[in-house]
Parts: C-alpha cells; sequence; structure tokens
C-alpha cells in the first residue's frame, strides 16, 4: 500500500493553564503519534473536563478527521 493512500496520525498537547496546544509532526502509525503525548492516561471524552491532555488525531489521504482518541494525567 502506498503511503499517500494510508491514514496519518498526529498528537496534540492540549494545556488550558496557557491556552496552547502543542502539535506533532505527522507520523505513519498511531503508536508513533502515541509515542509524542505528554498525558497518556486514556480517559474517554471527558478528557475534555481535565486542565491537561493529549489528543491523537487520525486523518485520511482527503485531510478529514477519521478519529480523535483523548489521553489524561490522572
Amino acid at each position: 500500500m502506498n503511503n499517500e493512500t494510508q491514514n496519518k496520525f498526529f498528537a496534540i498537547n492540549w494545556s488550558q493553564y496557557g491556552q496552547a496546544s502543542n502539535k506533532s509532526e505527522m507520523c505513519d502509525t498511531f503508536v508513533s503519534a502515541f509515542m509524542d503525548c505528554e498525558h497518556t492516561h486514556e480517559f474517554g471524552a471527558e478528557a475534555q473536563s481535565w486542565k491537561e491532555y493529549s489528543q491523537v488525531v487520525e486523518i485520511n489521504p482527503a485531510g478529514d478527521v477519521v478519529n480523535s482518541t483523548y489521553f489524561v494525567t490522572i
């Protein structure tokens, strides 16, 4: 399978304290993007209520979001 037809992944590390985020480089696998997460305990959609959390986003070749997974520090 050609890399151009595969989904890509990237991590976003969110902090509401600084109202800023940090986006990682594009990765070929979920695990590679997960390694860029700073807050790595899975907590589901409720992670958005925490002050700091990470998110791994999967996009298809067209650039559409296919899936998002949230992780927080507990």
